[in-house]
């Protein structure tokens, strides 16, 4: 009866505006529920240098002792072991459903090198990945880069003080900010992102900026949408303290040129995350906003990077998991429509859970600029996350 769960080949079908095809001989097997990745299938591209837990909990803890053994099916062998469990077969639709509404459970997290890209983690549902083994938590910091595969919707609100008539770039280091308009006063909008991830190399982002207001010429303030955006994020290396990421966002000019918005970029970049130290996580991009359409901006070269610290733990009675960030970005203009300037910024920031299981969190960040002509004083923005 082997010869009947041999793995069939498959294809990742493309989603939205994905154009993906995937020609692989990859399986469409997943792992039995139970299963516990060994040490030993860990790539060797990025080591943790201290040994793994042997067992990590659903919701990311470490938890002492042996690691749990995995159920087998019942049935009779050669010499009176029990058959291993039989390999759940799922097409790429069964695996992108199962990604963005099922479980996910972090026990059956396993690593993903670089070498496999194109073979491992196609035909796999997407996991939650657990603690590292320095206690760092993967997810998003505001004012940094992502750098990690999550699965939320957020609501995110951002005030900029004093904006003056100072040439300037983007409000803000995100490839969907708006580009700082002409008027001058404050400005402020909001988005609503949505993470989905597909399986465990390839996850959506969406970003619905659904207001973006400031004062216009007569001083009077105008609001409307922003510019709508689409990003697609391939997990290149997934380790228990590393993580390297490739993006490619696309801008639509869904906005209005005195909202800073009415822009086309095609934007592909590198994000990573490192569990560097107990507690301690640094993390960076890296990328191009390359303008394709209208001339209402310029193409802009970033770079950022973060360095942030955990200071409580989930137990916490307030503030779980509280991370005090600090980041710093520059924005360089690389067609010369804003006469080659270069904006540096600084931004402390922080995040913190709601609830044990850190399905709610808040994150907060202030953003100043320190180099350049100074398009504005200072910028809050706050964020309201929900894990599912």
């Amino acid at each position: 009866m082997l010869h009947k769960l041999l793995p069939r080949k498959a294809r990742i079908i493309p989603v939205g505006l994905v154009v993906l095809l995937m020609a692989t001989a990859s399986s469409t097997t997943t792992w039995a529920q139970g299963m516990a990745p060994s040490d030993a299938s860990e790539p060797a591209a990025v080591a943790d240098s201290e040994p793994r837990p042997s067992y990590v909990s659903a919701i990311g803890d470490q938890v002492a002792g042996s690691e749990p053994t995995a159920s087998t099916a019942p049935g009779p062998s050669a010499e009176g072991w029990e058959l291993p469990p039989a390999r759940v077969m799922m097409g790429p639709l069964d695996v992108i459903s199962e990604s963005i509404f099922g479980e996910a459970s972090a026990e059956e997290w396993q690593p993903l090198s670089l070498s496999t890209f194109f073979s491992e983690g196609w035909d796999r549902p997407w996991v939650r990945s657990p603690v590292g083994t320095r206690g760092g938590l993967k997810q998003n910091w505001f004012g940094a880069a992502d750098a990690t595969f999550v699965r939320l919707s957020s609501i995110n609100f951002f005030n900029v003080i004093g904006m003056t008539t100072n040439y300037g770039l983007l409000l803000t280091p995100l490839p969907w900010a708006p580009a700082k308009p002409t008027a001058i006063g404050n400005e402020y909008w909001a988005s609503y992102n949505l993470y989905l991830p597909l399986n465990q190399r390839l996850e959506l982002l969406v970003v619905v900026p659904f207001i973006a207001s400031n004062a216009n010429g007569a001083g009077n303030y105008v609001g409307n949408f922003g510019d709508l955006t689409l990003s697609e994020r391939f997990r290149l290396i997934e380790q228990r303290n590393f993580t390297l990421l490739a993006l490619l966002t696309e801008r639509m000019p869904t906005g209005q040129t005195v909202n800073g918005n009415d822009i086309n970029f095609i934007t592909p970049s590198l994000d990573f995350w490192w569990n560097f130290a107990q507690k301690w996580v640094v993390r960076g991009s890296t990328g191009m906003n390359i303008d394709t359409g209208r001339h209402s901006a310029t193409s802009v070269y970033f770079n950022n990077l973060a360095i942030g610290r955990y200071l409580t733990n989930r137990d916490a009675r307030v503030f779980k998991e509280l991370a005090a960030h600090l980041s710093v970005t520059t924005l360089s203009d690389l067609l010369g429509r804003k006469g080659y300037i270069t904006d540096v910024y600084i931004a402390p920031g922080f995040r913190f859970g709601l609830d044990r299981e850190l399905k709610w969190s808040v994150l907060g960040a202030a953003l100043f600029p320190v180099s350049g002509p100074h398009p504005y004083a200072w910028q809050p923005m706050f964020s309201l996350v929900r894990n599912f």
